[in-house]
């Protein structure tokens, strides 16, 4: 009996153990425009619309805070992308969605 089988499967095996324990890879991209966001990844590779998750931390939002001797105030935080910025981006495995995790 060969062993061919065997061996194709314990390859099979090994390939599949290597990609669950790397889950995704972290790409860098350029912000090209705001609205709608679209993220240049390389000269021939544009992401935009449902492709890009994109945190709160890296948008315009509102945040209340206590501030002693205040109160409770209500603040507006500047925190959008701007085109021309180098960001950070999650790819998740085996698909096409992207999040990004940062600016640089």
């Amino acid at each position: 009996m060969s062993d061919a089988p065997w061996i194709e499967n314990m390859k099979q095996i090994v390939l599949r153990a290597m990609e669950e324990g790397d889950p995704c890879d972290i790409v860098p991209g350029t912000v090209t425009k705001i609205s709608p966001l679209s993220v240049q990844m390389d000269q021939k590779t544009t992401l935009s619309g449902d492709q890009i998750l994109v945190p709160e931390h890296l948008t315009d939002h509102a945040e209340e805070m206590s501030i002693p001797g205040i109160g409770e105030v209500s603040v507006i935080v500047k925190g959008s992308l701007k085109p021309g910025q180098r960001v950070l981006m999650l790819q998740k495995r085996g698909g096409q969605q992207y999040t990004i995790i940062g600016r640089w």
